[in-house]
C-alpha cells in the first residue's frame, strides 16, 4: 500500500464547454462519500433490525489562496451563482499510482477571508451529483 503526500495533490475543474483546468492555489480538499441505509425490518426478523443499502452521496470542501490571475475560474465554476453542475477531479497526489475522484458537484457555499497577518483565502464547499468514480492515475 503506498503512501502519498498531500501537498503534491491538486484539483481540476470543468464548467461548461471550458476546459478541464488545474486549480494552481488548492491549499487542501476534503470529500465525504456517504451510503444510505433503508430498514427492512419485518416482524419476522426476530426483534432485531435489519436494513438495505441505500442511495449513495458525496460532499467536501477545498481551501485555495485566492488567486486574481485565477479569477475567472473562481468567479464563474465556483460560487453558488453557477446554476451547472461543475466536474471536478480531486487528485491524492501526483504519482503515477495515486488516486483520482471524479464526479459532477454544485457548489452549495463560497467564502473568502483575508486576514492581517495572512493570505486571501476562499474556502468552497460542494454537494456531489450523480456518482463518483474512483481511479488510478
Amino acid at each position: 500500500m503506498a503512501n502519498y503526500e498531500g501537498s503534491a495533490g491538486t484539483v481540476k475543474i470543468k464548467s461548461g464547454s471550458d476546459a478541464l483546468t488545474a486549480i494552481a492555489s488548492v491549499r487542501g480538499w476534503s470529500m465525504d462519500i456517504t451510503r444510505d441505509v433503508v430498514e427492512n425490518t419485518s416482524m419476522a426478523s426476530g426483534g432485531v433490525r435489519t436494513y438495505k443499502k441505500g442511495l449513495q452521496t458525496y460532499s467536501g470542501s477545498m481551501d485555495i489562496v485566492y488567486d486574481d490571475s485565477e479569477n475567472t475560474i473562481v468567479s464563474t465554476a465556483l460560487t453558488p451563482d453557477t446554476d451547472d453542475a461543475v466536474s471536478v477531479e480531486f487528485y491524492s497526489d501526483s504519482a503515477v499510482d495515486a488516486t483520482k475522484f471524479a464526479g459532477d458537484v454544485i457548489i452549495t457555499g463560497y467564502s473568502v477571508t483575508a486576514s492581517y497577518d495572512g493570505l486571501t483565502e476562499a474556502s468552497v464547499s460542494f454537494q456531489g451529483t450523480g456518482a463518483i468514480t474512483t481511479a488510478s492515475i
